[in-house]
């Protein structure tokens, strides 16, 4: 059976708002999709290790992982039967 556009609303903003708590941001959203992202994170402990066996010459590459951080995408959608997706 077929959910209303109200319902799939709903659905999609519940959804949505569990991923907000994790850390995702929403750069858009329509009636039945939206589209969230997130950075990647840095291991900072590792890279802080490193920094210090490597008298501060890994640090550049901390630096620069930094300033390029890699962006995570992903679509969440909700079906016509209230199922939800992400990929």
């Amino acid at each position: 059976m077929a959910m209303s556009e109200e319902s799939r609303a709903q659905a999609l903003n519940t959804e949505v708002a569990r991923y907000v708590r994790q850390g995702w941001t929403v750069e858009s959203a329509s009636i039945g999709q939206a589209v969230l992202s997130r950075n990647k994170r840095i291991g900072w402990f590792w890279n802080t290790v490193l920094v210090f066996i490597t008298g501060g010459l890994w640090l550049i590459y901390v630096i620069y992982r930094a300033l390029n951080r890699i962006k995570e995408t992903m679509v969440v959608t909700v079906d016509a039967y209230g199922r939800v997706f992400t990929r």
